[in-house]
């Protein structure tokens, strides 16, 4: 195998602080076979950037907040970052990087590019279609986070290869949601839920994309068979307040619990007896797949990547997005489960949780599309060695 170091550069639009993301596997990568760059379209805004602290080269390529016009100067650095840090692989996520990443690839004809999309409908449009169409001929391959992604992007895509097309899961850091042993009753006295309730649980924005309001209509019909039952919603957004008024209009004020951004998931999921993800639009929700990974039954609606996780209903139960009587039906039928039932429904989906998302197997599955893009760059015994005229 080639033992040249391999320099990756991750391109994304703004830092959005230590979140679980590729910047995760990136990181875990064998450190004699590959070096990190990070780079951002937008300023950090004097934020305490955490790839800087462990010593990763971090470079913030403007101080404008909101890209909108394209803006050459931008390009320009992007080129100059590229050839100054001799980026053999330009890793861009979501279309804004993919696009100035694409126009520098022209101008750096031995640096592979990648463009990572995270969800669906990123190339509904017509304008859009027809930037792809152009820029598409540039680029190395693209990564969608989903099969469903991929079959979008390829319906979508006029004349786009399926060869060009890789899907790379999303994934998670599985031990620190499997290894976690709060019990239980801790849980919920953490969460103030009475310990004999039978506890449903969404962590997420509260956003209508994540489909809050048709969980509370489905957990207000949920109600009404199982008294017993509440209902935790983790997570903040600027529809709270409008969701607040619906529960308290429902009469669900004493069981419905907002308990807003929590730093502790991995503790609190411990005393949810199901999990509960109403997306209505998904590519692969990272949510579901640590509540898997937690040992705790799932009720989802089969959008976008969500059918692919669940194994089509093998590994939880699926429900129509935008329909509270379905996912209503759904919650009813995973708390008369019987607890055996739902104990192997959850153990099923905790080793698949492993075996197809956790950071350990993905990132074997990054680290191979890396070396399959490096092995094809022209001359890449001197990766990138350009000049630094521009």
């Amino acid at each position: 195998m080639d033992t040249q170091r391999i320099t990756v550069g991750l391109l994304w639009g703004k830092y959005a602080g230590p979140i679980t993301t590729v910047n995760d596997l990136a990181l875990a990568l064998d450190p004699a076979r590959f070096r990190i760059v990070f780079l951002f379209l937008s300023d950090d805004g004097g934020c305490d950037n955490h790839l800087a602290r462990l010593g990763h080269p971090v470079i913030f390529l403007s101080s404008i907040k909101r890209l909108n016009a394209f803006r050459p100067s931008l390009l320009i650095r992007l080129i100059q970052a590229i050839r100054r840090e001799k980026i053999d692989i330009l890793h861009c996520h979501a279309h804004k990087p993919t696009f100035y990443g694409i126009l520098a690839g022209w101008l750096c004809p031995r640096l592979a590019v990648l463009g990572h999309v995270h969800g669906l409908n990123r190339s509904a449009g017509l304008n859009r279609k027809l930037t792809n169409w152009l820029l598409f001929h540039r680029i190395n391959r693209l990564v969608p986070v989903a099969d469903a992604v991929k079959r979008d992007i390829l319906a979508d895509n006029w004349a786009l290869p399926e060869s060009k097309v890789t899907v790379l899961e999303n994934s998670i850091d599985y031990d620190r949601f499997a290894g976690d042993a709060t019990p239980a009753d801790q849980a919920r006295q953490k969460m103030n839920i009475p310990q004999d309730a039978f506890v449903f649980g969404a962590v997420g924005r509260l956003d209508p994309t994540k489909g809050v309001p048709y969980l509370i209509d489905a957990f207000a019909r949920v109600h009404r068979d199982l008294p017993q039952a509440r209902l935790v919603l983790l997570g903040e957004g600027r529809f709270r307040a409008e969701y607040e008024k619906q529960v308290a209009d429902l009469g669900l004020g004493d069981c419905v619990h907002f308990l807003g951004h929590q730093p502790n998931i991995p503790q609190l999921l411990r005393g949810l007896d199901v999990f509960v993800m109403a997306s209505v639009a998904e590519g692969m929700p990272r949510g579901i797949l640590e509540a898997m990974a937690s040992g705790v039954p799932c009720v989802a609606t089969g959008v976008g990547g969500i059918p692919e996780i669940l194994g089509d209903g093998r590994y939880g139960l699926l429900a129509r997005p935008a329909d509270p009587d379905s996912l209503a039906q759904a919650l009813l039928s995973m708390a008369r489960m019987p607890i055996d039932r739902r104990s192997e429904l959850a153990a099923a989906a905790r080793t698949r949780a492993w075996d197809v998302y956790s950071h350990t197997v993905v990132r074997e599955k990054l680290r191979a599309i890396y070396e399959s893009e490096y092995s094809r760059i022209p001359h890449r015994a001197a990766p990138n060695r350009q000049s630094e005229g521009i």
